[in-house]
């Protein structure tokens, strides 16, 4: 049994949506964050990256620096610019990107169910980012990144869904990566009842993009339960927000990947060692590879590409049969000495939304030596790992589109 929950959400005024919303406060470097900012004050960037407006040496996991993001929040909501609803609602979220569209539904998540297992993992997160992100939530008192969540599709939502959507949105506009965005307020009593009784009969629900926030809303959780000797379980902190898309409506691209060096090699060594486990081709273009366990290599001015030899596959294991592990298991780790693929400074993770060519340029650049592409995980792989109880490698999947920052925020006061 999945248990939803309608909330008060806080949202633009309509005809500021564009201007406030902005990508995850993760996917942008600080330097492209402080230039939206610079070109747009009223950028939800100054609530979820406060550091941009302290000098480069302030720590920005300070308190004043999280107390700077609610400030500017406060200053939001006083000005007008974002409005709280009176009434628990739902809120349908739809996205669409050229041909490709997702409908999802806003709702609170219980911290229980989370803690239970019925809301799925499929990523270890990282102690750092889990407490960036808890202190951020505790001292804004309000969740600003809704998580992006799925659910094995189901007819009967999806109906209610397709209802709800032939009324015009209250929010419509299109970011400048031309994704456009929707947002619809469910305030009808018959509807808000049916949809939480209809999400009541999934078995599960699956985090898809949010992992670190989903592990921090439970931190903050915690800490207010224990700091509460009059604790109810129906206090805000029992809650998170998700977005909640069905299963088969999103869109995995690869996740590539950069390394500084060659681990003391030279180039023929280093292919050497790659043969070892893999077929190595050099071919004329930027290579993205068009099925699993291929990859495209560029280094020292050429691409490769990389099949990794049947006997190191093995089908039957959901993990084993992750691309983003195996390259790790086969050359990121025996080749070029990666121990730690979250923490080592000279592996970089880039979104397949940047182009091969990308890639290519920072290698060309100097500050990388080696590119890697991907083929991107599918969302039945995501899902098998998920009801096995285990997890994928690090920076398996990266989910497009992207949710934006600023359109739903859940406040815990």
């Amino acid at each position: 049994m999945i248990r939803i929950k309608p909330f008060k959400g806080v949202h633009p005024k309509a005809e500021y949506a564009g201007d406030i919303s902005c990508p995850p406060y993760d996917v942008l470097t600080s330097e492209e964050a402080a230039d939206i900012v610079s070109r747009n004050p009223l950028s939800f960037l100054r609530v979820n990256k406060p550091q941009l407006e302290f000098s480069p040496d302030t720590n920005p996991y300070s308190s004043q620096v999280y107390s700077r993001g609610k400030d500017n929040l406060d200053d939001f909501i006083r000005d007008g610019y974002l409005l709280q609803d009176n009434t628990d609602n739902y809120y349908i979220y739809r996205i669409t990107n050229g041909n490709h569209r997702q409908t999802g539904l806003a709702a609170l998540l219980s911290i229980e169910d989370y803690n239970s297992g019925v809301i799925k993992i499929h990523e270890y997160t990282g102690r750092h980012t889990v407490k960036d992100r808890s202190d951020h939530i505790d001292i804004l008192d309000a969740q600003v990144g809704p998580i992006l969540s799925a659910f094995t599709s189901n007819q009967d939502i999806n109906e209610l869904f397709d209802i709800i959507t032939l009324n015009q949105p209250f929010i419509q506009f299109t970011a400048a990566d031309k994704t456009q965005h929707e947002i619809w307020i469910i305030d009808n009593t018959d509807m808000v009842n049916d949809l939480t009784d209809l999400f009541s009969e999934l078995d599960a629900i699956y985090i898809a993009d949010g992992h670190h926030r989903s592990h921090a809303a439970q931190q903050v959780f915690d800490k207010r339960k224990e700091n509460n000797p009059h604790h109810t379980g129906d206090e805000p902190y029992n809650y998170y927000l998700n977005i909640l898309f069905p299963t088969d409506q999103l869109n995995i691209i690869a996740y590539n990947r950069l390394v500084k060096d060659f681990n003391g090699q030279s180039l023929d060594q280093f292919l050497l060692e790659c043969r070892k486990s893999f077929s190595v081709k050099e071919i004329n273009n930027p290579y993205l590879p068009q099925s699993l366990h291929s990859f495209g290599m560029y280094c020292a001015g050429k691409w490769y590409e990389l099949v990794l030899k049947e006997d190191f596959i093995d089908n039957d294991n959901p993990i084993k049969s992750i691309d983003a592990g195996l390259l790790y298991d086969y050359l990121l780790s025996p080749i070029l000495a990666i121990k730690d693929p979250k923490e080592d400074t000279r592996l970089k993770y880039m979104g397949g939304d940047k182009s091969p060519l990308h890639l290519q340029a920072m290698v060309d650049s100097g500050d990388f030596e080696i590119a890697f592409t991907l083929f991107p995980t599918s969302m039945q792989q995501v899902l098998d790992i998920a009801d096995a109880g285990k997890v994928m490698p690090a920076k398996s999947t990266w989910f497009d589109p992207k949710l934006r920052s600023g359109l739903l925020v859940y406040s815990l006061e």
